[in-house]
Protein backbone atom coordinates (compact mmCIF):
# COMPACT_ATOMS: atom_id res chain seq x y z
CA UNK A 1 0.00 0.00 0.00
CA UNK A 2 2.94 2.12 0.95
CA UNK A 3 4.32 1.45 -2.33
CA UNK A 4 1.28 2.81 -4.57
CA UNK A 5 0.73 5.81 -2.43
CA UNK A 6 4.06 7.06 -3.12
CA UNK A 7 4.27 6.25 -6.55
CA UNK A 8 0.51 8.27 -6.89
CA UNK A 9 2.28 11.12 -5.29
CA UNK A 10 5.34 11.52 -7.04
CA UNK A 11 3.61 10.99 -10.33
CA UNK A 12 1.16 13.63 -9.14
CA UNK A 13 3.78 16.06 -8.02
CA UNK A 14 5.71 15.49 -11.60
CA UNK A 15 2.39 15.91 -13.79
CA UNK A 16 1.50 18.99 -11.98
CA UNK A 17 5.48 20.48 -12.24
CA UNK A 18 5.56 20.85 -8.78
CA UNK A 19 9.08 19.70 -9.23
CA UNK A 20 10.03 22.71 -10.79
CA UNK A 21 9.51 24.54 -6.80
CA UNK A 22 10.96 21.47 -4.59
CA UNK A 23 14.83 21.34 -4.39
CA UNK A 24 14.57 17.55 -4.79
CA UNK A 25 17.58 16.46 -3.07
CA UNK A 26 18.39 19.26 -0.31
CA UNK A 27 15.62 19.82 2.75
CA UNK A 28 14.29 23.15 2.93
CA UNK A 29 15.18 24.64 5.77
CA UNK A 30 13.73 26.63 8.53
CA UNK A 31 14.89 30.20 6.95
CA UNK A 32 11.91 32.67 6.22
CA UNK A 33 10.28 31.23 3.47
CA UNK A 34 13.35 29.34 2.88
CA UNK A 35 15.40 32.77 1.78
CA UNK A 36 18.75 31.09 3.33
CA UNK A 37 21.19 32.22 1.00
CA UNK A 38 21.79 35.63 2.88
CA UNK A 39 20.35 34.06 6.35
CA UNK A 40 22.70 34.52 9.43
CA UNK A 41 20.81 33.28 12.42
CA UNK A 42 22.67 30.03 11.99
CA UNK A 43 24.12 27.76 9.95
CA UNK A 44 21.51 25.17 8.52
CA UNK A 45 21.72 22.16 6.49
CA UNK A 46 22.76 22.07 2.62
CA UNK A 47 22.50 25.76 2.96
CA UNK A 48 24.61 28.68 2.02
CA UNK A 49 27.87 27.18 3.16
CA UNK A 50 29.23 30.85 3.58
CA UNK A 51 26.99 30.92 6.92
CA UNK A 52 29.20 28.38 8.39
CA UNK A 53 31.54 30.93 8.66
CA UNK A 54 29.83 33.24 10.70
CA UNK A 55 29.70 29.83 13.85
CA UNK A 56 31.58 31.10 17.02
CA UNK A 57 30.57 27.62 19.44
CA UNK A 58 29.81 24.04 18.77
CA UNK A 59 26.85 23.01 16.88
CA UNK A 60 24.61 19.84 16.53
CA UNK A 61 21.48 19.86 15.07
CA UNK A 62 18.50 17.41 13.63
CA UNK A 63 15.85 18.01 11.68
CA UNK A 64 12.95 16.64 9.95
CA UNK A 65 10.56 17.59 6.90
CA UNK A 66 7.40 16.25 6.45
CA UNK A 67 6.26 16.81 3.18
CA UNK A 68 2.18 16.43 2.96
CA UNK A 69 2.21 14.52 5.91
CA UNK A 70 3.32 11.57 3.84
CA UNK A 71 6.29 9.80 5.32
CA UNK A 72 7.72 8.59 1.73
CA UNK A 73 8.10 12.02 1.07
CA UNK A 74 9.86 13.65 4.00
CA UNK A 75 13.89 14.67 5.40
CA UNK A 76 15.27 13.72 7.85
CA UNK A 77 19.07 15.33 8.64
CA UNK A 78 21.44 16.28 11.21
CA UNK A 79 24.87 18.52 11.47
CA UNK A 80 27.09 19.24 13.51
CA UNK A 81 29.41 22.61 13.07
CA UNK A 82 32.95 23.48 14.99
CA UNK A 83 34.85 26.60 15.15
CA UNK A 84 38.65 26.70 14.95
CA UNK A 85 41.17 29.01 14.84
CA UNK A 86 41.85 29.08 10.84
CA UNK A 87 38.31 28.41 9.56
CA UNK A 88 34.99 26.74 10.48
CA UNK A 89 34.53 22.80 9.53
CA UNK A 90 30.65 21.10 9.77
CA UNK A 91 29.05 18.01 8.83
CA UNK A 92 25.69 16.98 7.18
CA UNK A 93 23.37 13.84 6.26
CA UNK A 94 20.41 13.97 4.51
CA UNK A 95 17.96 10.70 4.18
CA UNK A 96 15.39 10.90 2.18
CA UNK A 97 12.60 8.08 1.29
CA UNK A 98 11.69 4.81 2.52
CA UNK A 99 13.12 1.67 2.15
CA UNK A 100 12.36 0.42 -1.24
CA UNK A 101 13.65 4.08 -2.62
CA UNK A 102 15.91 6.19 -0.72
CA UNK A 103 18.42 9.42 -1.54
CA UNK A 104 21.23 9.99 1.15
CA UNK A 105 23.24 13.23 0.51
CA UNK A 106 26.79 13.65 3.00
CA UNK A 107 28.37 16.83 2.83
CA UNK A 108 31.48 18.27 4.74
CA UNK A 109 32.13 22.35 4.98
CA UNK A 110 34.67 24.17 5.16
CA UNK A 111 34.14 28.02 5.56
CA UNK A 112 35.97 31.00 7.10
CA UNK A 113 34.88 34.92 7.67
CA UNK A 114 37.25 37.43 6.63
CA UNK A 115 36.31 40.68 7.94
CA UNK A 116 33.25 41.76 6.36
CA UNK A 117 33.21 38.70 3.70
CA UNK A 118 32.18 35.06 4.66
CA UNK A 119 32.89 32.12 2.21
CA UNK A 120 32.26 28.46 2.23
CA UNK A 121 32.63 25.54 0.10
CA UNK A 122 30.26 22.57 0.58
CA UNK A 123 31.68 19.15 -0.96
CA UNK A 124 28.57 16.51 -1.48
CA UNK A 125 28.36 13.08 -1.89
CA UNK A 126 24.74 12.04 -3.37
CA UNK A 127 23.37 8.26 -3.02
CA UNK A 128 20.76 7.10 -4.73
CA UNK A 129 18.82 3.29 -4.55
CA UNK A 130 16.60 1.56 -6.67
CA UNK A 131 14.78 -1.48 -6.30
CA UNK A 132 15.74 -4.77 -8.22
CA UNK A 133 18.72 -5.03 -9.87
CA UNK A 134 19.69 -1.10 -9.80
CA UNK A 135 20.92 -1.26 -6.62
CA UNK A 136 22.78 2.28 -5.62
CA UNK A 137 23.89 4.75 -7.62
CA UNK A 138 25.94 7.74 -6.60
CA UNK A 139 27.57 10.97 -7.32
CA UNK A 140 29.99 13.81 -6.35
CA UNK A 141 29.25 17.52 -6.34
CA UNK A 142 29.75 20.59 -4.87
CA UNK A 143 28.34 23.64 -3.35
CA UNK A 144 30.12 27.20 -3.02
CA UNK A 145 28.37 30.29 -0.56
CA UNK A 146 29.35 33.78 -0.03
CA UNK A 147 28.05 36.44 2.12
CA UNK A 148 29.05 40.16 2.69
CA UNK A 149 28.31 42.49 5.59
CA UNK A 150 27.66 45.55 2.61
CA UNK A 151 26.96 47.18 6.17
CA UNK A 152 25.53 46.93 9.55
CA UNK A 153 21.86 46.17 8.77
CA UNK A 154 22.40 44.76 5.10
CA UNK A 155 23.83 41.10 4.06
CA UNK A 156 24.42 40.41 0.29
CA UNK A 157 24.64 36.30 -0.06
CA UNK A 158 25.34 34.34 -3.25
CA UNK A 159 25.46 30.17 -3.67
CA UNK A 160 25.52 27.83 -6.10
CA UNK A 161 24.94 24.22 -6.29
CA UNK A 162 26.61 21.75 -8.00
CA UNK A 163 28.96 23.65 -10.92
CA UNK A 164 30.38 20.57 -11.72
CA UNK A 165 26.96 19.26 -13.27
CA UNK A 166 27.02 16.22 -11.69
CA UNK A 167 24.59 13.15 -12.96
CA UNK A 168 23.58 9.76 -11.56
CA UNK A 169 23.56 7.02 -14.71
CA UNK A 170 21.34 3.86 -14.43
CA UNK A 171 19.94 1.69 -17.00
CA UNK A 172 21.00 3.64 -19.59
CA UNK A 173 19.08 6.81 -17.70
CA UNK A 174 20.94 9.91 -16.27
CA UNK A 175 19.40 11.74 -13.80
CA UNK A 176 20.60 15.45 -13.77
CA UNK A 177 21.38 16.41 -9.77
CA UNK A 178 19.92 20.11 -9.93
CA UNK A 179 22.23 23.22 -10.85
CA UNK A 180 21.25 25.89 -8.93
CA UNK A 181 21.94 29.76 -8.06
CA UNK A 182 20.79 31.90 -5.76
CA UNK A 183 21.04 35.76 -4.81
CA UNK A 184 19.73 37.46 -2.22
CA UNK A 185 19.88 40.00 0.65
CA UNK A 186 19.03 40.02 4.74
CA UNK A 187 18.29 44.23 5.79
CA UNK A 188 17.60 44.40 8.93
CA UNK A 189 15.55 47.56 9.68
CA UNK A 190 15.39 47.59 13.56
CA UNK A 191 17.42 45.43 15.70
CA UNK A 192 14.67 42.78 15.86
CA UNK A 193 12.95 42.83 12.73
CA UNK A 194 15.02 41.17 9.53
CA UNK A 195 13.87 40.78 5.83
CA UNK A 196 14.73 38.68 3.81
CA UNK A 197 14.80 38.61 -0.15
CA UNK A 198 16.10 35.98 -2.39
CA UNK A 199 16.32 35.20 -6.45
CA UNK A 200 17.21 32.03 -7.95
CA UNK A 201 17.61 29.93 -10.88
CA UNK A 202 16.95 26.20 -11.67
CA UNK A 203 18.81 25.09 -14.94
CA UNK A 204 16.29 23.54 -17.35
CA UNK A 205 13.46 24.88 -14.46
CA UNK A 206 13.35 28.29 -14.47
CA UNK A 207 13.57 31.05 -11.95
CA UNK A 208 12.31 30.75 -8.21
CA UNK A 209 11.82 33.36 -5.38
CA UNK A 210 11.07 33.97 -1.70
CA UNK A 211 10.17 36.77 0.67
CA UNK A 212 10.40 36.38 4.39
CA UNK A 213 10.46 38.00 7.22
CA UNK A 214 11.91 37.35 11.00
CA UNK A 215 10.77 39.38 14.12
CA UNK A 216 12.65 38.53 17.59
CA UNK A 217 9.96 38.75 19.95
CA UNK A 218 12.10 38.39 22.97
CA UNK A 219 15.26 36.96 23.24
CA UNK A 220 13.56 33.19 24.16
CA UNK A 221 10.94 33.85 21.19
CA UNK A 222 10.89 34.85 17.36
CA UNK A 223 8.06 34.60 14.75
CA UNK A 224 8.69 33.63 11.20
CA UNK A 225 6.80 34.57 7.72
CA UNK A 226 6.88 34.82 4.18
CA UNK A 227 6.18 33.57 0.62
CA UNK A 228 8.28 31.59 -2.21
CA UNK A 229 7.63 30.62 -5.36
CA UNK A 230 7.99 29.54 -9.11
CA UNK A 231 4.60 28.70 -11.18
CA UNK A 232 2.96 29.23 -8.02
CA UNK A 233 2.61 30.69 -4.24
CA UNK A 234 3.66 28.56 -0.97
CA UNK A 235 3.15 30.46 1.81
CA UNK A 236 4.96 29.74 4.97
CA UNK A 237 4.64 30.56 8.78
CA UNK A 238 7.23 29.16 11.93
CA UNK A 239 8.68 30.45 14.97
CA UNK A 240 11.52 29.26 17.39
CA UNK A 241 12.26 28.88 20.48
CA UNK A 242 15.77 28.99 22.67
CA UNK A 243 16.59 28.16 26.06
CA UNK A 244 19.37 26.92 27.69
CA UNK A 245 21.54 26.28 25.01
CA UNK A 246 18.27 24.73 23.17
CA UNK A 247 16.54 26.23 19.86
CA UNK A 248 13.62 24.34 18.56
CA UNK A 249 12.47 25.78 15.32
CA UNK A 250 9.08 24.80 13.64
CA UNK A 251 7.48 26.15 10.26
CA UNK A 252 4.97 25.26 8.07
CA UNK A 253 4.38 25.95 4.44
CA UNK A 254 1.11 25.63 2.44
CA UNK A 255 0.73 24.35 -0.85
CA UNK A 256 -3.33 24.71 -1.66
CA UNK A 257 -2.99 21.96 -4.35
CA UNK A 258 -1.82 19.43 -2.03
CA UNK A 259 -1.53 20.21 1.70
CA UNK A 260 0.88 21.32 4.59
CA UNK A 261 4.51 20.56 5.11
CA UNK A 262 5.80 20.36 8.31
CA UNK A 263 9.73 21.43 9.13
CA UNK A 264 11.45 21.14 12.29
CA UNK A 265 14.67 21.78 13.67
CA UNK A 266 16.03 20.74 17.22
CA UNK A 267 19.64 22.01 17.45
CA UNK A 268 21.79 23.07 20.87
CA UNK A 269 24.61 25.09 21.02
CA UNK A 270 27.66 23.95 23.81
Amino acid sequence: MKKIFFILIFNFLYLSHILAQVQEILPSGVAPAGADVAFTEQWLAFANPATLGRAESVVASVGYENRYFAPELSDEYLLVAVPTKYFNVGASFNFFGYADYHEMMAALTVARRFGIVAFGVEFDYFNMFLPDEVGYRHAFTAQVGLQVDVTEQCVLGFRMFNPSFSQVDYNDVARRLPVMMHVGCNYRFIDDLDLLVEVGYVLNRGVDWAVGMEYRIMPELLVRAGVRGADYVIPSLGVGIGFAGFRFDLMAEADFRIGMSLLSNLSYRF
